[in-house]
């Protein structure tokens, strides 16, 4: 499973303040009809289980459930501080 996440959106999740053990997760969130078919990328702080797959990147841990591993695929991930805009190409949406 390859994705890409750059050091500026390192930089930004780093600021969350996670509990013991917690890593950031990546999941597929449906949101309604949009020209992805509906779906996004999910981010939110939680405890990784057993059969995650989980990812360093630059010093910061990043998992993914079974599950949602198909939306993150080929993924890039990228943050441009100065405009304040996240960039996120998902394949697997095109």
């Amino acid at each position: 499973m390859a994705f890409s996440i750059t050091d500026s959106v390192v930089k930004l999740y780093s600021e969350i303040n996670l509990n013991e053990g917690e890593a950031i997760r990546l999941f597929a969130r449906y949101a309604g009809s949009t020209s992805n078919g509906g779906y996004s990328l999910g981010v939110i702080p939680a405890m990784p289980g057993d059969g995650d797959q989980i990812h360093e990147v630059s010093g910061l841990t990043f998992f993914v459930k079974p599950d949602d591993e198909w939306i993150i695929k080929e993924m890039k991930l990228d943050y441009n501080e100065t405009e304040d805009v996240f960039f996120c190409d998902l394949p697997a949406l095109a």
